[in-house]
Protein backbone atom coordinates (compact mmCIF):
# COMPACT_ATOMS: atom_id res chain seq x y z
CA UNK A 1 0.00 0.00 0.00
CA UNK A 2 1.48 3.34 -1.03
CA UNK A 3 1.66 5.82 1.92
CA UNK A 4 -0.48 8.89 1.70
CA UNK A 5 1.28 12.17 0.68
CA UNK A 6 0.02 13.80 3.86
CA UNK A 7 1.92 11.21 5.90
CA UNK A 8 5.22 12.22 4.27
CA UNK A 9 4.58 15.91 4.86
CA UNK A 10 3.74 15.39 8.51
CA UNK A 11 6.81 13.19 8.98
CA UNK A 12 9.11 15.76 7.39
CA UNK A 13 7.59 18.58 9.51
CA UNK A 14 7.98 16.45 12.64
CA UNK A 15 11.61 15.72 11.80
CA UNK A 16 12.43 19.40 11.26
CA UNK A 17 10.46 20.39 14.38
CA UNK A 18 12.39 17.87 16.45
CA UNK A 19 15.62 19.11 14.93
CA UNK A 20 14.69 22.74 15.70
CA UNK A 21 13.73 21.87 19.26
CA UNK A 22 16.99 20.05 19.72
CA UNK A 23 18.98 22.96 18.34
CA UNK A 24 17.07 25.38 20.58
CA UNK A 25 17.62 23.23 23.67
CA UNK A 26 21.29 22.89 22.87
CA UNK A 27 21.70 26.61 22.26
CA UNK A 28 19.85 27.40 25.49
CA UNK A 29 22.09 25.13 27.49
CA UNK A 30 25.19 26.68 25.91
CA UNK A 31 23.82 30.20 26.46
CA UNK A 32 23.13 29.47 30.12
CA UNK A 33 26.67 28.21 30.47
CA UNK A 34 28.01 31.39 28.83
CA UNK A 35 25.82 33.61 31.05
CA UNK A 36 26.96 31.81 34.17
CA UNK A 37 30.58 32.27 33.13
CA UNK A 38 29.97 35.94 32.36
CA UNK A 39 28.26 36.46 35.73
CA UNK A 40 31.15 34.84 37.51
CA UNK A 41 33.61 36.99 35.53
CA UNK A 42 31.63 40.20 36.28
CA UNK A 43 31.38 39.26 39.96
CA UNK A 44 35.13 38.69 40.11
CA UNK A 45 35.83 42.04 38.43
CA UNK A 46 33.39 43.85 40.74
CA UNK A 47 34.99 42.26 43.76
CA UNK A 48 38.42 43.27 42.48
CA UNK A 49 37.20 46.83 41.84
CA UNK A 50 35.59 46.98 45.28
CA UNK A 51 38.84 45.91 46.92
CA UNK A 52 40.69 48.61 44.94
CA UNK A 53 38.16 51.31 45.90
CA UNK A 54 38.21 50.18 49.51
CA UNK A 55 42.00 50.48 49.62
CA UNK A 56 41.85 53.85 47.85
CA UNK A 57 39.25 55.03 50.37
CA UNK A 58 41.53 54.05 53.24
CA UNK A 59 44.39 56.00 51.65
CA UNK A 60 42.17 59.05 51.14
CA UNK A 61 41.01 58.93 54.76
CA UNK A 62 44.60 58.74 55.89
CA UNK A 63 45.48 61.73 53.66
CA UNK A 64 42.54 63.73 55.00
CA UNK A 65 43.53 62.95 58.58
CA UNK A 66 47.09 64.08 57.83
CA UNK A 67 45.90 67.31 56.17
CA UNK A 68 43.52 68.05 59.07
CA UNK A 69 46.29 67.41 61.58
CA UNK A 70 48.65 69.67 59.63
CA UNK A 71 45.92 72.35 59.40
CA UNK A 72 45.34 72.17 63.15
CA UNK A 73 49.07 72.63 63.74
CA UNK A 74 49.19 75.68 61.46
CA UNK A 75 46.10 77.11 63.15
CA UNK A 76 47.65 76.55 66.57
CA UNK A 77 50.84 78.25 65.41
CA UNK A 78 48.96 81.26 64.01
CA UNK A 79 46.73 81.57 67.07
CA UNK A 80 49.81 81.43 69.31
CA UNK A 81 51.97 83.91 67.41
CA UNK A 82 49.81 86.37 65.45
CA UNK A 83 49.80 88.97 68.22
CA UNK A 84 53.60 88.97 68.29
CA UNK A 85 53.67 89.44 64.51
CA UNK A 86 51.71 92.71 64.69
CA UNK A 87 52.96 94.02 68.03
CA UNK A 88 53.97 97.68 67.85
CA UNK A 89 53.50 98.03 64.08
CA UNK A 90 50.91 100.81 64.42
CA UNK A 91 52.38 102.52 67.45
CA UNK A 92 50.69 105.86 68.16
CA UNK A 93 48.30 105.74 65.16
CA UNK A 94 44.84 107.14 65.95
CA UNK A 95 42.18 104.96 64.35
CA UNK A 96 38.42 105.28 63.92
CA UNK A 97 36.12 102.50 62.76
CA UNK A 98 32.83 103.16 60.98
CA UNK A 99 30.43 100.23 60.68
CA UNK A 100 28.17 101.21 57.80
CA UNK A 101 25.57 98.57 58.74
CA UNK A 102 24.57 97.09 62.06
CA UNK A 103 24.30 93.50 60.72
CA UNK A 104 27.80 92.52 61.88
CA UNK A 105 29.93 93.54 64.86
CA UNK A 106 33.67 94.20 64.56
CA UNK A 107 34.73 94.40 68.20
CA UNK A 108 37.64 91.98 67.65
CA UNK A 109 39.25 94.41 65.22
CA UNK A 110 39.79 97.00 67.94
CA UNK A 111 41.59 94.46 70.11
CA UNK A 112 44.17 93.51 67.48
CA UNK A 113 44.74 97.19 66.59
CA UNK A 114 45.44 97.99 70.23
CA UNK A 115 47.88 95.07 70.34
CA UNK A 116 49.57 96.65 67.31
CA UNK A 117 49.93 99.89 69.31
CA UNK A 118 47.10 101.89 67.70
CA UNK A 119 44.70 104.10 69.64
CA UNK A 120 41.05 103.32 68.92
CA UNK A 121 39.48 106.76 69.20
CA UNK A 122 35.90 105.67 68.47
CA UNK A 123 33.74 103.06 66.79
CA UNK A 124 30.65 104.39 65.01
CA UNK A 125 27.74 102.28 63.76
CA UNK A 126 25.35 103.77 61.21
CA UNK A 127 21.79 102.53 61.73
CA UNK A 128 19.04 102.11 59.15
CA UNK A 129 17.46 105.38 60.31
CA UNK A 130 20.23 107.24 58.48
CA UNK A 131 18.81 106.11 55.11
CA UNK A 132 15.52 107.96 55.67
CA UNK A 133 15.48 111.56 54.42
CA UNK A 134 12.09 112.05 56.06
CA UNK A 135 13.46 111.15 59.50
CA UNK A 136 16.57 113.27 58.98
CA UNK A 137 14.48 116.26 57.98
CA UNK A 138 11.96 115.97 60.81
CA UNK A 139 14.21 114.94 63.69
CA UNK A 140 17.53 116.56 62.84
CA UNK A 141 17.48 119.42 60.36
CA UNK A 142 14.23 121.05 61.48
CA UNK A 143 15.06 120.72 65.18
CA UNK A 144 18.49 122.24 64.64
CA UNK A 145 17.11 124.77 62.16
CA UNK A 146 19.80 123.85 59.64
CA UNK A 147 19.26 125.53 56.24
CA UNK A 148 18.74 123.15 53.33
CA UNK A 149 20.98 124.02 50.38
CA UNK A 150 19.97 120.89 48.47
CA UNK A 151 17.88 117.77 48.91
CA UNK A 152 20.83 115.46 49.63
CA UNK A 153 20.17 115.12 53.35
CA UNK A 154 21.71 111.66 53.64
CA UNK A 155 24.91 112.59 51.79
CA UNK A 156 25.25 115.88 53.69
CA UNK A 157 24.83 114.09 57.02
CA UNK A 158 27.39 111.41 56.14
CA UNK A 159 29.89 114.03 54.96
CA UNK A 160 29.58 116.00 58.20
CA UNK A 161 29.76 112.81 60.27
CA UNK A 162 32.96 111.69 58.49
CA UNK A 163 34.51 115.14 58.79
CA UNK A 164 33.62 115.27 62.47
CA UNK A 165 35.19 111.86 63.19
CA UNK A 166 38.38 112.54 61.23
CA UNK A 167 38.89 116.01 62.68
CA UNK A 168 37.92 114.94 66.19
CA UNK A 169 35.31 117.67 66.52
CA UNK A 170 31.78 116.65 67.48
CA UNK A 171 29.33 119.02 65.80
CA UNK A 172 25.77 119.79 66.85
CA UNK A 173 24.44 117.73 63.97
CA UNK A 174 26.55 114.71 64.97
CA UNK A 175 25.47 115.08 68.61
CA UNK A 176 21.85 115.10 67.47
CA UNK A 177 22.42 112.04 65.25
CA UNK A 178 23.70 110.21 68.34
CA UNK A 179 20.84 111.44 70.50
CA UNK A 180 18.17 110.37 68.02
CA UNK A 181 19.68 106.93 67.32
CA UNK A 182 20.81 107.55 63.75
CA UNK A 183 24.30 106.48 64.81
CA UNK A 184 25.79 104.65 67.79
CA UNK A 185 29.21 105.76 68.99
CA UNK A 186 31.53 103.88 71.33
CA UNK A 187 34.25 106.23 72.55
CA UNK A 188 34.48 109.96 72.02
CA UNK A 189 34.72 112.16 68.95
CA UNK A 190 37.43 114.34 70.45
CA UNK A 191 40.73 113.47 68.70
CA UNK A 192 41.89 113.80 65.09
CA UNK A 193 42.11 110.44 63.34
CA UNK A 194 45.05 109.24 61.23
CA UNK A 195 43.46 106.15 59.75
CA UNK A 196 39.82 105.29 59.03
CA UNK A 197 38.53 101.72 58.82
CA UNK A 198 35.22 101.29 57.04
CA UNK A 199 33.54 98.00 58.01
CA UNK A 200 31.00 96.73 55.49
CA UNK A 201 29.12 93.60 54.56
CA UNK A 202 25.40 93.10 55.09
CA UNK A 203 22.82 90.38 55.61
CA UNK A 204 21.05 91.31 52.37
CA UNK A 205 21.91 93.15 49.18
CA UNK A 206 21.52 96.94 49.36
CA UNK A 207 23.40 98.49 46.43
CA UNK A 208 21.80 101.92 46.93
CA UNK A 209 23.08 102.03 50.50
CA UNK A 210 26.63 101.43 49.29
CA UNK A 211 26.51 104.57 47.18
CA UNK A 212 24.55 106.64 49.71
CA UNK A 213 26.79 105.88 52.67
CA UNK A 214 29.98 103.92 52.01
CA UNK A 215 31.05 105.76 48.87
CA UNK A 216 30.40 109.14 50.51
CA UNK A 217 32.54 108.18 53.52
CA UNK A 218 35.37 107.01 51.26
CA UNK A 219 35.24 110.09 49.04
CA UNK A 220 35.18 112.38 52.08
CA UNK A 221 38.19 110.67 53.69
CA UNK A 222 40.13 110.87 50.42
CA UNK A 223 39.32 114.56 50.04
CA UNK A 224 40.84 115.10 53.49
CA UNK A 225 43.95 113.07 52.55
CA UNK A 226 43.18 110.49 55.24
CA UNK A 227 44.10 106.84 54.82
CA UNK A 228 41.17 104.44 54.65
CA UNK A 229 40.78 100.67 54.32
CA UNK A 230 37.66 98.53 53.84
CA UNK A 231 37.02 95.36 55.81
CA UNK A 232 34.33 92.73 56.26
CA UNK A 233 33.82 89.28 57.74
CA UNK A 234 34.40 86.10 55.78
CA UNK A 235 30.81 84.94 56.34
CA UNK A 236 29.07 88.14 55.21
CA UNK A 237 25.96 87.25 53.22
CA UNK A 238 26.41 90.19 50.85
CA UNK A 239 29.98 91.33 50.26
CA UNK A 240 31.00 94.99 49.89
CA UNK A 241 34.56 94.20 48.83
CA UNK A 242 34.01 94.38 45.08
CA UNK A 243 32.46 97.84 45.49
CA UNK A 244 35.31 98.95 47.77
CA UNK A 245 37.77 97.88 45.08
CA UNK A 246 35.90 100.03 42.58
CA UNK A 247 36.14 102.91 45.05
CA UNK A 248 39.93 102.31 45.00
CA UNK A 249 40.73 101.51 48.61
CA UNK A 250 42.60 98.55 50.11
CA UNK A 251 40.49 95.70 51.49
CA UNK A 252 40.56 92.70 53.83
CA UNK A 253 37.64 90.27 53.43
CA UNK A 254 38.28 87.84 56.32
CA UNK A 255 38.96 90.17 59.24
CA UNK A 256 37.12 87.85 61.65
CA UNK A 257 40.03 85.38 61.38
CA UNK A 258 43.48 85.76 62.89
CA UNK A 259 45.03 85.70 59.41
CA UNK A 260 42.70 88.52 58.39
CA UNK A 261 43.59 90.55 61.47
CA UNK A 262 47.29 90.24 60.67
CA UNK A 263 46.56 91.26 57.06
CA UNK A 264 44.73 94.35 58.30
CA UNK A 265 47.61 95.53 60.47
CA UNK A 266 50.25 94.85 57.80
CA UNK A 267 48.15 96.63 55.16
CA UNK A 268 47.68 99.64 57.45
CA UNK A 269 51.42 99.70 58.09
CA UNK A 270 51.94 100.51 54.41
CA UNK A 271 51.19 97.48 52.23
CA UNK A 272 48.15 98.40 50.10
CA UNK A 273 46.24 95.64 48.35
CA UNK A 274 43.24 93.33 48.48
CA UNK A 275 43.68 90.49 50.94
CA UNK A 276 41.63 87.51 52.07
CA UNK A 277 39.98 84.37 50.77
CA UNK A 278 37.11 85.57 48.58
CA UNK A 279 37.26 85.73 44.76
CA UNK A 280 37.85 89.50 44.99
CA UNK A 281 41.10 89.01 46.96
CA UNK A 282 44.43 89.24 45.16
CA UNK A 283 46.58 87.76 47.93
CA UNK A 284 45.90 85.88 51.15
CA UNK A 285 48.01 88.26 53.21
CA UNK A 286 50.68 90.96 52.67
CA UNK A 287 54.30 89.89 52.43
CA UNK A 288 55.65 90.93 55.79
CA UNK A 289 59.21 90.15 54.67
CA UNK A 290 59.24 93.31 52.56
CA UNK A 291 59.32 96.77 54.19
CA UNK A 292 56.27 98.92 53.37
CA UNK A 293 58.13 101.16 50.89
CA UNK A 294 59.60 98.23 48.94
CA UNK A 295 56.27 96.41 49.07
CA UNK A 296 54.47 99.33 47.44
CA UNK A 297 57.14 99.54 44.73
CA UNK A 298 56.89 95.82 44.00
CA UNK A 299 53.13 96.06 43.47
Amino acid sequence: MIPNMKFYVISIVAIFAALGIGIYIGFTLDAQSIIVEQKEDIAAKLEERFDFLSEENKQLKASIEYVEKERDMYKYFIDSTYEQIVKGKLHGVNVAIIETKSDYMYSGVGQILETAGANIVNITTITDRMTSEELLLGEIYKELDIPLFNNQLIANSIIELTNSILKGEETKLVSKLIEKGFIDVVGLINKPVDYLIIAGGSAREEKDRLNMIDKVIIDTAKSMNKQIIGIEKENSNFSYIEAYKRFRISTVDNVNTNVGKVSLVLAMEGRPGHYGVKPTAEELTPKSSLPPIEYSKER
